[in-house]
Parts: C-alpha cells; structure tokens; sequence
C-alpha cells in the first residue's frame, strides 16, 4: 500500500466514523510518512508497519476504541511527573549548551569585525599587524557562519526532541487510558532537501575557508615576525 492509498483510505475511515479531528490525525500520519521516507524507508515498508487503516481509525472512535481498565493511569502518571523533572533539567542543559554556540558565533563575529576595522577596544586584542589580522579575521568570520549553521541545526534538533518528548508523553497517558495513540514523532530534524543542500554548502565552504585562511594566518604571521613561535615574538601574551 502506498502512501496516498493509506492515506485515503485513513480518511475515509476517520470520516465514517464521525471523528472531530480526522484532519489533524490524517496529518500526523503524513508526517511520520515524511520522517520514516527522510530515514529510508520505502512508503510500502511504513504502510505495512501501521496496519491497517480502518483498525487505526476505529481506535480513534470513541465507541468502539478499548478501554483500559486496569487503573494503570495513576501510575503512568506519577512515573511522567518524575520523568519529567529529569527530562526539564536535561533539556535546560541541552538550551544552555545552544546559547554557549550562539554567543561564540557572535563573539567570532565581533573579533572579526575588530580585526577588519583595526580596533582594539580596552586592548583586549593581543597586537598584530595589520594584514596578519586581516587573514585571521577571514578565518573567524569563516567560523562563526560554520557555528552558525551548527545552531540552526542544533536548534531545528532541540524543537524536535521536545516534540518527541511530548509525544512520547501523549501516548502514554493514552495507552494507560485506552485512548489511541499517535505515531512516535523522530527525533532527527526534518529540513526540505534544497534547505539541507545550502545548509551543508555553507558549512562545507565555511569550514574549508576557515582551515585555509588559518594556515595562511600562521604562514604569513611566522614570515612576518621571523619566528614559527610568532606570539613569543610579538609578546602578544605578555
């Protein structure tokens, strides 16, 4: 069964069973059509993995769903609200670890735009000539638009282990409850293929101009103060 065969089919089913949301299902199933095909998967192998369709949909009528009755919900519930503290911290630490990348982007951006400009604002930029920080600069440039794809990436990743989290969530309670469930939701960020073709040429052009430029930094900065250890030199450290 393809993709558009159980899609229809699901629909057709939702709305012969009078249920509210049949659109809002039918788009959940699209999606995990999408996530499973972005992991390989062929539209044959994710039908048949879901089942049949009309089974999938009477889950979702409210006459016919099972109901659980082994009174399991409260302790699903007290074992989410436990995990839950933990998956809060775990997340706070995954958002702190996102901004650290966005402030070194920034920080990158910044040193280059005081290299270019020769500015050295309360001499926090060891000294170098003129042309040797030039070079350099290239290179920070180079590698805060690496970090910057890095966040996007980073960001797209966090938003969707979120997602996934609540859905996991969602289906817990539901299977305790005897509700249906929804398909799990992946945890790999989902981009559109010409997103994901500029987004890795960026980082590929960023990461070779950044390697290039700062070889050439140290080769122009070792000629130009006759010393491989240049920092001695020019006691920028001192």
């Amino acid at each position: 069964m393809t993709k558009h065969e159980f899609l229809t089919r699901l629909s057709n089913e939702l709305q012969k069973r009078n249920v509210a949301d049949a659109a809002d299902i039918a788009e959940e199933y699209e999606q995990h059509f999408a996530f499973k095909q972005a992991d390989g998967y062929s539209e044959e192998e994710i039908a048949a993995k879901l089942g049949d369709p009309a089974v999938l949909a009477a889950q979702f009528d409210g006459a016919d769903a099972p109901k659980q009755k082994n009174g399991s919900k409260p302790f699903v519930l007290a074992g989410l609200c436990l995990v839950d503290v933990f998956a809060g911290l775990f997340f706070v630490l995954l958002t702190g670890f996102g901004l650290v990348m966005g402030v070194a982007a920034l920080s990158f951006a910044t040193l280059t735009v005081c290299l270019l400009g020769n500015l050295n604002i309360y001499g926090l930029i060891p000294t170098v000539p003129y042309w040797c920080g030039a070079i350099l600069a290239l290179a920070f440039a180079a590698l805060a638009v690496l970090l910057v794809v890095g966040c996007i990436y980073y960001t797209a990743f966090l938003r969707q282990l979120i997602r996934a989290f609540g859905r996991f969530q969602r289906n817990a309670l539901a299977f305790a409850s005897g509700a249906a469930t929804l398909p799990a939701l992946t945890i790999n960020p989902q981009f559109s293929a010409k997103t994901k073709r500029r987004l890795r040429a960026v980082a590929l052009g960023s990461l070779a101009l950044f390697a290039a430029c700062f070889v050439l930094s140290y080769v122009v900065c070792s000629l130009s103060a006759g010393s491989l250890e240049f920092w001695h030199a020019w006691g920028m450290f001192e």
